[in-house]
């Protein structure tokens, strides 16, 4: 099967490429380029789509023996996740812009492309699981491991987008032992720290961010019956943990 496989630079996606390639798969990897910004470097462990991140991943590769490209979606990923962000957040709703990236980039841009250039599936390294049914569809499950199940921020895939996915990490265990597999391996991204926050704010001040777009304003307080019993302040968003890495 010619497999896709979604190198985001982190060890869960370099240790997915790893066993697609031991199922005897043909694997390329590709790192999305989602931001025009080159200066843009990683701070500890926030962001995950940085140039260090990229050559994390070509890295990776490199080790695995596949070839590795870099598709720029960074047009594609302003408008479907940065502009619909800030477009929740003017009207007062709370984005999460990890589940919106997975929706509109990684398993519809990515994945279609992927298909049209004759891929089966694409690769990446959520912590989910896929379940085949009796009548040919596939169903998303939970991961082994629940403290880093992703299943959740998956769960807007359509059926027909499952049955080209593959979920290598799925079944194991713990995230410790997916750094030793890499150890093993050789990957220099084993001991990697995983990213945290959204990474198109990469100093992790996303109300200071906010604030530059839209105009935040105090909010009421209602109790049941729906009357004012006090105010809040400006909403203080709230930091997601992001995609796989």
């Amino acid at each position: 099967m010619k497999v896709l496989a979604a190198m985001s630079g982190g060890v869960d996606s370099a240790v997915a490429a790893a066993r697609a390639v031991d199922a005897g798969h043909e694997v390329v990897g590709v790192h999305l380029a989602l931001s025009r910004m080159p200066g843009t470097l990683r701070t500890g462990s926030r962001g995950c789509c940085t140039i260090e991140d990229s050559s994390d991943a070509w890295r990776a590769c490199e080790k695995l023996g596949i070839p590795f490209y870099v598709w720029d979606f960074s047009e594609r990923f302003k408008t479907d996740v940065v502009d619909d962000f800030i477009a929740e957040y003017a009207a007062g709703r709370t984005p999460n812009p990890c589940m919106r990236c997975n929706e509109k980039i990684k398993f519809e841009a990515l994945l279609d492309k992927a298909i049209a250039l004759g891929f089966d599936a694409v690769a990446t390294g959520h912590y989910a699981s896929i379940v085949d049914r009796p009548d040919g569809t596939r169903e998303l499950h939970r991961a082994a491991t629940w403290t880093k199940d992703q299943s959740y921020v998956l769960g807007v895939l359509t059926t027909q987008q499952l049955a080209h996915c593959l979920f290598p990490l799925g079944d194991t265990p713990s995230k410790e032992l997916v750094r030793a597999e890499a150890a093993e391996r050789g990957l220099s991204v084993a001991k990697k720290p995983d990213s945290h926050d959204i990474c198109f704010i990469p100093d992790g001040d996303t109300r200071g961010w906010l604030a530059e777009q839209i105009d935040l304003q105090n909010g009421p307080i209602l109790d049941p019956a729906g009357e004012q019993i006090g105010e809040h302040e400006a909403p203080r968003p709230t930091p997601w943990v992001s995609g796989a890495g």
